[in-house]
């Protein structure tokens, strides 16, 4: 993150098609690091936003539609009030979700997910998709990586 151009003034974002060219191969390469970055400035922005423990989550929660915050805690096991709160103000600032208050005694907030909201869960089942079907290849990989660090730290030795 820290090689990541911050600019003083915003970057202009780079088209869709731009994007897809850096990794499909169809257009030259980038004249120089910074042409790369900005191109994917906001593949990064994003994907730092749904990479978020807790965002994937709460994302699958409100596909089922408008829920109370604290039925969404209650769908997510181990998720604290405070980082709950975080989540849905990040998703909410990020224009993933909506925050409805339905003025009453007590107060009624209800979330939601966004037009763009809804169109994530198709990216994220693409993802969920290829790991869960590429996990074991992960897992191997991992494992043969451990196999060489301790070969080269036996032979250290």
């Amino acid at each position: 993150m820290d090689d990541l151009v911050t600019p003083t003034e915003p970057l202009p974002t780079a088209a869709p098609d731009a994007v897809a060219a850096l990794f499909d191969g169809d257009s030259p390469e980038p004249h120089n690091m910074a042409q790369c970055q900005r191109a994917m400035l906001p593949v990064h922005e994003v994907l730092a936003q749904i990479s978020g423990k807790w965002t994937i989550l709460v994302v699958r929660v409100l596909s089922d539609g408008p829920k109370r915050f604290s039925e969404i805690k209650r769908q997510i096991e181990g998720v604290s009030q405070k980082m709950l709160t975080a989540t849905l103000r990040d998703l909410e600032k990020d224009g993933f979700v909506s925050r409805k208050v339905i003025p009453s005694i007590p107060p009624r907030v209800d979330y939601a997910l966004t037009e763009m909201g809804e169109e994530l869960q198709e990216p994220l089942r693409v993802i969920g998709n290829w790991a869960h079907a590429n996990r074991h290849r992960v897992v191997e990989a991992r494992e043969r990586f451990a196999e060489r660090e301790e070969e080269a730290r036996r032979l250290a030795w």
